[in-house]
């Protein structure tokens, strides 16, 4: 027995690593609020913060042809800070996601599978005459398809609800959108990385309806590890699943750390 898992283990470590990158396979989506990131985002329009928490890995990889194949995990979860002083911070909502990718890669196409639960919750405080917590929940898949062109980077996709609650969720969801990014500097400052200037939009309409633009300079090489500075403009539903049915519009400045 012994003897036959040793012989699985080997041809299995012949095809399959751990992944040893500073980079994702696929590259998460600069514009997309439904993407794993590190860091805040400060609302121009009220006195709150868009706090991001999570991460995403590539734990397993092996070819394909000529494709780089990944096998990896997602984490994450953003919340709604409302700030009442220095460091004074009371968490209004939060909405937490977990689950798996796939992720497939040549020179210029690359495609991404997520499948992922999502909840979302009321916390410290919150207006109680317009807002009551209710359970909040779903399980979806996304699949994103990619194509890279010099400075550009095309994506379409679609997204499917296969469970929700509340019942009066939109179950599909179509989105596409573009990142154009451009090295500005070798050097930046006194980083020995390069400085890229990004903009990115990414739209998506049934569930989730909304517009999101953001652009901003990123120290670091643009499709791995750095720090990314940025305004962004939305205009949609709101990004929180206990206001999922409200329209919003507003601005903010942030800084998140790429991984």
């Amino acid at each position: 027995m012994f003897e036959i898992f040793a012989l699985l283990a080997t041809v299995l470590n012949a095809q399959v690593k751990i992944v040893d990158s500073n980079g994702l396979n696929f590259k998460t989506l600069t514009a997309s609020f439904y993407e794993p990131r590190i860091g805040l985002m400060k609302y121009f329009d009220r006195n709150s913060l868009k706090v991001d928490i999570g991460n995403s890995l590539d734990v397993f990889q092996f070819r394909l042809g000529s494709y780089s194949c990944t096998i990896g995990v997602d984490f994450f979860a953003y919340t709604l800070v409302n700030n009442h002083g220095f460091l004074i911070l009371r968490v209004e909502a939060i909405d937490g996601f977990f689950g798996g990718n796939v992720s497939f890669k040549s020179d210029n196409f690359s495609t991404r599978l997520r499948v992922l639960h999502r909840s979302s919750h009321l916390v410290d405080e919150y207006d109680e005459i317009s807002a009551t917590p209710f359970p909040f929940t779903m399980e979806f898949f996304d699949l994103i398809f990619a194509f890279e062109r010099q400075n550009i980077r095309f994506y379409s996709g679609l997204s499917f609800i296969f469970r929700h609650k509340p019942a009066n969720i939109d179950e599909f969801c179509i989105q596409f959108g573009f990142e154009f990014f451009k090295e500005i500097s070798s050097h930046s400052l006194a980083f020995e990385s390069p400085l890229f200037f990004i903009f990115s939009s990414d739209f998506k309409f049934f569930s989730s309806r909304g517009l999101n633009l953001t652009s901003g300079v990123k120290f670091g090489r643009w499709n791995s590890r750095g720090i990314f500075l940025y305004l962004v403009y939305y205009n949609g539903f709101d990004i929180y699943g206990q206001y999922f049915n409200l329209k919003r519009e507003f601005g903010g400045f942030g800084l998140s750390f790429d991984f």
